[in-house]
């Protein structure tokens, strides 16, 4: 099947209705973190949030939640007890996750074989949309998966490739995000590449900032292949202006999750 390069013809934001209430234009869940790894879950919320999702709620470990709190006021956190992700979590989060349109796990999740026994079991068992991103990438039921978004990075994707059948997820109805700095999208309509971007976008956190737009914009749309394209894209072009902005690589992801702001009316 021929590739398809992404360009703006292809990108279709949300629309928000102008009579819309709270709730309406998407609620994210996003599940990770751990005690080396607390700005995962903080830049990826915000990235869903600054990409129009109505709330996002961040489900960490309890520091790491107060951690997440103090990073920034506008995102809801439930506190788990313990220091890492483990089974006796699950319940919550399922509760949790029964009111989110689309829940983003795995960022941040230190690959303790707990933390990794309740990955697999939520991915088994939440129906609705999610996305797989960091230790959630081998994390799952090779055979049951779906409604799923895999985001690796170059080392994750090979070691997906030793975990799982690609094409097989990708019949399946999942798409393989493959992230490098000219992200490639795998989905059964057809495989995506992306031209925005430059090698800036290899630094840490900036797949957390990509997971969480490709999140905010499915709990938008409900539509997960649109929201892939939309998020490399955007990222993409964010990154370029931060390159000219900073005279250089000197853009962090953390910039990345501010710039997202800009997404609307960036040309």
């Amino acid at each position: 099947m021929k590739t398809i390069i992404i360009t703006k013809s292809r990108v279709r934001l949300p629309r928000r209705q102008k009579d819309s209430r709270k709730g309406d234009n998407g609620r994210v869940l996003v599940i990770g973190g751990s005690p080396e790894y607390i700005g995962a879950p903080a830049l990826a919320g915000i990235a869903a949030l600054r990409s129009g999702a109505d709330s996002v709620v961040v489900a960490a470990p309890e520091k790491v939640a107060w951690a997440i709190n103090c990073l920034s006021p506008d995102l809801v956190t439930k506190k788990l007890p313990g220091r890492f992700l483990s089974p006796r979590h699950f319940s919550a989060l399922q509760k949790m996750a029964a009111t989110a349109d689309c829940v983003l796990i795995g960022g941040g999740v230190h690959p303790r074989p707990p933390s990794l026994a309740l990955i697999k079991k939520f991915a088994g068992t939440f129906a609705g949309f999610k996305i797989l991103d960091a230790a959630a990438i081998t994390a799952f039921d090779r055979v049951k998966l779906r409604n799923a978004i895999l985001t690796p990075n170059t080392c994750e994707y090979e070691h997906l490739q030793q975990y799982a059948d690609i094409r097989q997820l990708v019949a399946r109805g999942n798409i393989v995000v493959a992230k490098s700095w000219r992200t490639t999208i795998y989905s059964m309509h057809g495989t995506y590449e992306n031209r925005t971007g430059n090698p800036g976008l290899t630094k840490a956190g900036t797949g957390d900032v990509l997971a969480g737009l490709i999140a905010g914009f499915t709990a938008q749309s409900k539509d997960q292949l649109q929201s892939a394209i939309n998020a490399v894209y955007y990222l993409g072009l964010l990154g370029d202006a931060l390159l000219k902005k900073k005279k250089g690589y000197f853009y962090l992801a953390s910039d990345l999750a501010q710039e997202t702001r800009r997404i609307k009316t960036e040309k």
